[in-house]
């Protein structure tokens, strides 16, 4: 009997020993947690990216905005501000943007971002928007669900989207969203167009609360100028597959100049360019560089770039958006046909959508190569023209 008790004193002290060891390790992982915590709440609290986007050269850590600590991975809370302008005019990356409030902070990055963002994956790109990689490579469970897939064309201004989108109603008999009669609705007031706005900042609000009845309708294609917002609309059940034509950044610079002085239907119509040459808007500090680097990285204008930047930018097309280019309008179009399965009604309808019926062409002067006020716009469109290298990369 004393034998016996003497082991149990001994397994009894042997239990007690163990529990001391794993409290005092619980007590340790949970100071380390606490402090590890405390690390990244201060890093955060300390990082422009998430405090204050005017401070220049930001470490990038994230693909959305400034603003996106507030939302927490979520879209904003909707703004009922109306946005009867355009795009706020551009500071220069090395020029601090003049004194805000939250108020108007927060309507010139809906202004210029679109206002509403997306889920982002682990890698911080967009989560529902799928991967660009070729059919065969995708497992037998992502080639079931391409089927729920919806085409996403975000389309760049002055870079051929107009005809593409007649090409892709007509030609390919493909229904998207666009508001083009009055007030938003979820009717087909034209051919193939749902009567609902996915272009606009105020239309995407809308768009975004009808998402599941928009694709409910039935619809095969969302066109937006904005991507981040525009991939906002896609979800876990109805991903999209991200397609894009790119031109050259000079030539569009040109274009939108031209276009934008004389499109009085336009939101974004500009009367006072009609009193100064493209050489005095290049020069001049109302001149936006780089916008679609800007748009891939969600970074507003006055936000200086990096070549960090221009990486995270390049990641993103790489692996979430085909690329098209302008200059090669057939072989993108033909490339688009076979990436997504499309079937063109007539023989040659997109062949003469592309070289008897252009839309909206925008004839206008242009700068010489070379020139001094080309070598001017280079340099400010510098990254989104080391951009467009690699996209025709990405395209060949």
């Amino acid at each position: 009997i004393s034998k016996n008790k003497t082991m149990t004193m001994k397994r009894s002290a042997q239990v007690g020993s163990l529990v001391a060891v794993i409290s005092s390790c619980l007590l340790l992982a949970s100071i380390l947690t606490t402090r590890h915590a405390s690390i990244i709440t201060s890093s955060n609290e300390e990082n422009p990216l998430f405090q204050n986007e005017e401070q220049s050269s930001p470490p990038l850590r994230r693909l959305v905005h400034p603003q996106q600590k507030k939302m927490t991975r979520r879209r904003l809370q909707e703004q009922n501000q109306t946005l009867g302008l355009p795009p706020p005019p551009a500071v220069m990356n090395d020029v601090a943007p003049p004194r805000l409030d939250e108020d108007q902070k927060r309507q010139r990055i809906k202004a210029f971002l679109g206002g509403i963002y997306p889920h982002l994956d682990d890698a911080m790109f967009p989560k529902y928007l799928r991967d660009t990689m070729p059919r065969e490579k995708l497992s037998v469970m992502d080639v079931w669900d391409l089927d729920k897939d919806v085409a996403y064309f975000w389309h760049i201004p002055k870079a051929s989207g107009s005809t593409l989108k007649n090409i892709m109603n007509f030609c390919f008999d493909l229904k998207r969203a666009e508001n083009t009669d009055g007030l938003p609705s979820m009717e087909f007031k034209r051919n193939n167009i749902l009567n609902m706005d996915t272009t606009s900042p105020d239309g995407l609000d809308k768009s975004f609360e009808y998402r599941e009845e928009i694709f409910n309708s039935g619809v095969d294609l969302i066109v937006s100028n904005y991507f981040l917002a525009g991939a906002a609309l896609f979800t876990e059940k109805h991903r999209g597959r991200t397609f894009t034509v790119l031109r050259h950044p000079i030539e569009i610079a040109q274009s939108l100049f031209h276009y934008r002085k004389k499109a009085k239907w336009e939101r974004t119509y500009r009367k006072d360019w009609n009193k100064i040459t493209f050489a005095d808007y290049a020069k001049s500090d109302n001149y936006i560089g780089n916008w679609v680097v800007h748009q891939l990285t969600g970074t507003m204008p006055w936000v200086q770039l990096t070549e960090e930047h221009l990486q995270q930018a390049k990641n993103v097309l790489k692996r979430k958006v085909f690329v098209g280019i302008a200059d090669q309008m057939d072989e993108t179009v033909r490339q688009l046909r076979e990436y997504f399965g499309w079937q063109e009604k007539e023989p040659f309808c997109a062949f003469n959508y592309l070289h008897s019926n252009p839309s909206n062409t925008n004839p206008h002067p242009l700068i010489k190569r070379g020139s001094e006020t080309w070598n001017v716009v280079a340099e400010k469109e510098k990254y989104d023209l080391a951009l467009y290298h690699y996209a025709l990369e990405l395209f060949a």
